[in-house]
């Protein structure tokens, strides 16, 4: 995430960035999080970005869009727009779905899903191993999302790549089947893989995102 805040940053823009809880440590401490706890420390970051007294966007990749379209869920007259990249409300894996529900009380963690990149010299910060009783949380967050998508109606932008390995295609598809939005642009990312700020297509992401904020304060002036 930090070369899109960078980017936001040098075009003049306030970026707020909070590391949620679990994250950028061990495994073990994301173990004992659940997702009230990730989605705690974003709304916390929220009022510290509106307290600017600037319009505020809210942008997330992955399990960050699950936590960002809750956002403008539960705040969306607060926010100026929403961008999402390869957002997850659900999976398709069997085990995903079937065993999970039930071992995470008996088994600690799966291995790592990190640095599904197509870029060959990058590299994703991530754990060796994801928390089962973590992933669960995200499945009960996933479910949440999922049922209040009808009330997002904030304008948005889709980014999605056209190989993932972590999360499917019908994740987005589901999203922008479900929410209310009329302003909303997807666009495919042909040479990313899942983690699409980190390869090829990351600066059609943040030019793209930089052009949004412009036209969407743009428009936010005009109707002042």
């Amino acid at each position: 995430m930090r070369p899109w805040g960078d980017h936001l940053h040098a075009a003049g823009y306030n970026v707020f960035c909070p590391r949620l809880p679990g994250h950028g440590t061990r495994w073990q401490d994301m173990s004992r999080t659940r997702w009230q706890d990730w989605y705690g420390e974003l709304d916390r970051a929220f009022d510290e970005a509106l307290a600017t007294g600037v319009p505020v966007f809210a942008a997330g990749l992955s399990m960050g869009g699950t936590l960002t379209l809750r956002l403008a869920e539960e705040r969306g007259d607060e926010l100026a727009g929403l961008v999402l990249v390869n957002p997850s409300v659900f999976s398709k894996k069997f085990a995903v779905n079937y065993l999970v529900p039930f071992i995470h009380r008996f088994v600690a963690t799966v291995p790592g899903i990190g640095s599904d990149i197509a870029k060959p010299d990058a590299v994703e910060t991530s754990y060796n191993k994801v928390p089962l009783p973590a992933l669960n949380s995200l499945r009960r967050l996933w479910k949440l999302v999922r049922s209040d998508l009808a009330r997002v109606d904030v304008p948005v932008r889709v980014y999605r790549s056209a190989v993932d390995h972590v999360v499917e295609p019908e994740n987005t598809a589901l999203v922008l089947a479900s929410i209310s939005s009329k302003d909303v642009v997807e666009t495919i990312l042909p040479r990313s893989f899942h983690v699409a700020t980190l390869d090829h297509d990351a600066d059609v992401i943040f030019d793209n995102t930089v052009a949004f904020i412009k036209e969407r304060l743009t428009s936010l002036q005009a109707s002042q």
